[in-house]
């Protein structure tokens, strides 16, 4: 049993270039496959044809077929098809309805006629099979990506499809939280006899599971699978794709340590009873580039969040002498933020639109915001709405739109998740580039121990509700 492409030509618009021409493709079920490839080649849009998605609900099928186990799942009914094919996104927010992890399961088995007296023992069986029956009565939003990606194992783990087919599941989680998916997923691969499908940048999370890695290049699948205990990193780098252990190269001047620009003092944040932030204290300097890590749920996106004022907190933020509590609005500009869900920041009806709106009195607008958008590779998608960017050409536009502003300190929430390597390497050059030049703080979180170690300039880790400081080779 498989899924098979045949004679596939796909594309997003009726009389454009198709994306996929005659494409024909096989993938078996008693495989984990993972399939890779430089950003923008087509690999999630496959996954949205194999999981009925598409054509349905964009694109079009000009020709070929899409089937899975020998069905061709866009036609089915939705209890039908989730039945043949489960699917986890990048970022399961985008995919969660309810309020509770109970409620999103019985949501989920609701949706294929579960009868309500089976349904306890099947929410608890998921719970327990994925090892988070503590978090069934918390609310979705107060867990952390990992959490949140256990919770969407979990219904599919409930509804038990044919089929799970995964779009960069470990973006924005560390790699504990990663690892102990990647073993659930080979459980449910062996034990319930599940067939695996996963896109991913990265491979260092699915070596220890995968049976073979397939490479999509220009539409086209390179010939041969390839085995992931032995491949070739150069060859893989040469493609976009992220190996284990290999430096991403940066080329960044040496930092010329300023003034102090960003100070916290005893800076603490809570949800409900739940302390976040312990009492953080740390200062900033301009010129110098910091990464901040610590695994999922740590509270980096809460510090960030507290830093631009989404979250309430305890304690003092200083910027430039000045506390934000009082004078955020007068220092509106000087710090520039980039958000894990940069689709909350668009404010342009396009992506130039975006820049230009960053750029607003610069009588250089349109030059700079043309080299912007080539140096990020998102120039051909000027006179797009950002909103029908994929999730990774939506945080390169948002990481562009906040480099064109004249920011003293630039905060970045993980900038390069859901990037391949060759994009990866720009948004940080590019990042750090302008840090170096305007003189900016550049603080930056990310999972990527490697990223940390090659481009940051001091390395943090908040642990315990507190940032430590971390010496660069001990990492």
């Amino acid at each position: 049993m498989s899924i098979q492409f045949k004679a596939l030509t796909f594309g997003y618009t009726e009389s454009g270039k198709p994306l996929f021409s005659d494409f024909s493709a096989e993938f078996e079920k008693e495989k984990v496959t993972i399939l890779t490839g430089a950003s923008g080649c087509g690999k999630s849009t496959l996954l949205y044809l194999a999981a009925g998605i598409y054509p349905h609900g964009g694109g079009f099928l000009q020709n070929g077929s899409v089937t899975v186990e020998n069905v061709s799942p866009e036609p089915l009914p939705p209890k039908e098809r989730c039945l043949l094919a489960g699917m986890m996104f990048q970022n399961p927010e985008l995919q969660f309805c309810m309020d509770t992890v109970k409620n999103e399961l019985v949501f989920c088995l609701e949706n294929i006629c579960t009868s309500p007296k089976s349904m306890e023992k099947a929410i608890d069986q998921a719970l327990d099979f994925c090892e988070i029956r503590h978090l069934k009565d918390r609310t979705l939003l107060s867990l952390s990506g990992g959490e949140r990606q256990k919770v969407m194992l979990a219904c599919i783990t409930a509804l038990r499809p044919k089929w799970i087919l995964l779009d960069e599941p470990f973006a924005n989680i560390d790699n504990e939280a990663a690892g102990a998916i990647a073993r659930k997923l080979k459980e449910l691969h062996q034990t319930f006899h599940m067939g695996i499908l996963a896109v991913d940048h990265r491979l260092d999370n699915w070596l220890s599971i995968a049976d073979e890695v397939r490479v999509l290049e220009n539409g086209a699948l390179l010939p041969g699978a390839i085995n992931p205990a032995s491949f070739d990193g150069k060859f893989l780098e040469s493609h976009g794709i992220i190996t284990p252990g290999h430096s991403y190269g940066p080329k960044l001047p040496p930092p010329e340590p300023g003034e102090t620009v960003l100070e916290l003092k005893g800076v603490s944040l809570s949800y409900g009873k739940q302390d976040i932030l312990k009492n953080v204290t740390a200062s900033f300097r301009r010129g110098i580039i910091y990464a901040v890590v610590g695994e999922s749920g740590c509270g980096k996106s809460s510090l960030f969040g507290a830093l631009s004022g989404l979250h309430k907190y305890r304690g003092t933020i200083l910027f430039q002498g000045n506390d934000l509590k009082k004078r955020r609005k007068k220092l509106s500009g000087r710090m520039g933020f980039v958000t894990q869900n940069p689709q909350d920041q668009f404010v342009g009806g396009t992506v130039r639109q975006e820049i230009l709106t960053s750029l607003k009195g610069n009588p250089k607008a349109a030059d700079i915001s043309e080299e912007i958008l080539r140096g990020i590779r998102l120039w051909r998608y000027r006179d797009v709405s950002p909103y029908l960017l994929s999730q990774g050409q939506q945080r390169r536009l948002g990481v562009a739109a906040l480099m064109a502003y004249d920011c003293h300190a630039l905060i970045c929430d993980e900038p390069t998740y859901a990037q391949d390597r060759n994009n990866t390497i720009a948004i940080m050059e590019s990042l750090c580039q302008q840090a170096r030049l305007r003189h900016a703080a550049l603080i930056f979180s990310t999972h990527d121990r490697q990223l940390a170690k090659d481009y940051a300039d001091e390395i943090l880790q908040l642990k315990g509700g507190m940032l430590h400081a971390l010496p660069k080779p001990g990492m």
